[in-house]
């Protein structure tokens, strides 16, 4: 064989090679696309099934209303010097729930003080959200030891382990002795003390109640707590005289439905103005007919969100509902002193909407919430003075022709990001 016809030989071998290691690359790329398109399918199998079999399985939601003594807090300093009084002073139980519960300095402060409760013989209860409370797994045997009884909401379990990753605990609640009970944003951390750099100041809210109401928020933690760790608590309310500072209040814990329901109701009596301070604007169909609806008649409607985000997708996906409310003459502000974490909703300074609840669908539609519908002028004054200043002192109003010249990216991101509007 000549030179020639060797050359060829070893040319076409080469080749032959190199077609070979494309098609296993090419057969490499095709069998990775087929396991995501695969693992897409069946997550979204898994989340599907979990909300049609389980929805139907959620506890209705429990409700009370009657009159009770409300302070607002808006300041987490405050709200844990507050808070820490009281458990100080505990002579019978204290009992705690939260969504996210750190391990850092105020976390550590807590779990001394209710360590040193339970050495007085004091009960105490804690309970926080399995994905939330993760911080403290690693701690727990040392905290039961203390004997303080620890409990986990919402555990991810099989067959559908994706549903329950999303279906999370996110009520935050407070009793002491059942004389004293607190709800609202605050979670435990630093974080919600300002004490994040990257996060800054942190503005939410928080009521504290004293009256009839407490007996609710200790019924829904017992209820809570069963469903977390089996043990039935047997524990009577206290029968707490009118004052003649109490106000009217309706207390609403929902699991995941009847929130959207109770949100268009109070929305709907709106005839001046509407106020919506929430972390996350992802609203429902219904929800954004009634925003647009609301307008249309010419109710002033004002929206208050955070310029830093602490989720990739909500704030893009935020933008495809912002805009049609822009172009009907919604006042859209972003906060940027801090991080605004707030949960509030204001009808013509007159009625207000305040608890755990964010304005996006895992509020609506998943989580574990609890909101309060407060019709009292003098309350809701001081609400709106706190809105009022969060405004002016640390937001910029957003126009729509601001709207519009947002960069090309952040453009792309709305269509691609809303498509998870479940999911968020």
């Amino acid at each position: 064989m000549d030179k020639v016809s060797i050359s060829r030989l070893c040319y076409i071998e080469r080749m032959n090679a190199i077609l070979g290691r494309r098609n296993m690359l090419w057969i490499w790329i095709g069998l990775i696309l087929l396991f995501m398109i695969f693992l897409i399918l069946a997550i979204a199998l898994d989340i599907f099934l979990g909300y049609r079999l389980k929805q139907k399985t959620r506890a209705q939601p429990q409700e009370y209303q009657g009159y009770d003594t409300v302070h607002f807090f808006a300041d987490g300093t405050e709200l844990f010097s507050d808070l820490i009084r009281e458990i100080e002073s505990a002579k019978d139980y204290i009992h705690l729930s939260f969504f996210i519960f750190a391990y850092d300095a105020i976390g550590k402060k807590l779990i001394k003080l209710l360590r040193e409760k339970a050495k007085d013989g004091v009960t105490v209860r804690l309970l926080v959200d399995t994905v939330g409370g993760f911080p403290l797994r690693k701690h727990r045997k040392k905290i039961k030891e203390a004997g303080i009884h620890l409990s986990f909401a919402a555990p991810i379990r099989f067959p559908f382990l994706f549903y329950y990753l999303n279906r999370r605990y996110h009520r935050k609640i407070a009793v002491i002795d059942g004389k004293v009970g607190y709800f609202g944003g605050f979670n435990v951390g630093d974080e919600y003390l300002g004490r994040n750099p990257e996060r800054g100041d942190w503005q939410d809210c928080h009521l504290k109640l004293k009256g009839d109401g407490v007996n609710h928020l200790q019924q829904q933690f017992s209820q809570d707590w069963l469903q977390a760790s089996g043990e039935s608590l047997n524990i009577k309310g206290i029968d707490v005289g009118l004052e003649k500072e109490n106000i009217s209040i309706k207390l609403l814990a929902t699991n995941g439905s009847h929130l959207e329901k109770a949100l268009i109701e109070h929305l709907e009596q709106a005839k001046h103005s509407i106020f919506i301070g929430s972390p996350y604007f992802i609203p429902s169909k219904k929800l954004m007919q009634v925003l647009i609806h609301c307008l249309d008649r010419g109710v002033k409607l004002t929206i208050l969100l955070p310029t830093r985000k602490d989720h990739p997708f909500v704030k893009p996906a935020s933008c495809h509902y912002l805009k049609p409310l822009l172009k009907r003459g919604c006042e859209l502000y972003y906060f940027y002193q801090g991080f605004y974490h707030s949960k509030t909703i204001v009808v013509d300074e007159e009625a207000c909407c305040i608890g755990t609840a964010n304005f996006d669908w895992r509020s609506f539609f998943w989580n574990d919430e609890l909101s309060a519908f407060i019709h009292d002028k003098s309350f809701v004054k001081v609400v709106l003075e706190q809105t009022y200043r969060d405004i002016h002192l640390g937001s910029e109003l957003m126009t729509l022709e601001g709207f519009k010249n947002r960069p090309l990216w952040e453009k792309i991101k709305t269509p691609l990001c809303r498509m998870l509007y479940p999911l968020l």
